[in-house]
């Protein structure tokens, strides 16, 4: 039965990635067999450096979350005026600090 299966692509990766630890951890010379190991390792710090960036981004961005929904907790909403109506400005004011009308001229 196992002979009429298909291959999927798990089994082909894990077939080629024990082909490439066998390949590396077995060898009849001690000094090859470190050798082979000493480039593997090369290979996967070179893979990791690349990907070094992507990793800091992930960290950067779950601190910056976490720092962001911490300060928001501890605001207290009963202090923060946003959207209390100012009654001298109606309108609002300008960068004058100056009340304005309903057309956005300064009122005096």
């Amino acid at each position: 039965m196992t002979a009429t299966a298909k291959h999927t692509i798990a089994f082909r990766l894990g077939r080629a990635l024990g082909g490439v630890a066998r390949f590396c951890m077995h060898d009849l010379n001690p000094t090859v067999r470190w050798v082979k190991r000493a480039v593997l390792a090369m290979v996967i710090t070179l893979i990791l450096a690349s990907s070094i960036s992507w990793f800091m981004s992930v960290l950067l961005t779950v601190f910056s979350l976490t720092l962001g929904l911490y300060a928001l907790s501890k605001v207290d909403l009963g202090k923060v005026e946003l959207f209390s109506e100012d009654e001298e400005a109606p309108y609002g004011r300008d960068v004058f600090e100056r009340p304005v009308d309903s057309y956005g001229r300064s009122v005096k």
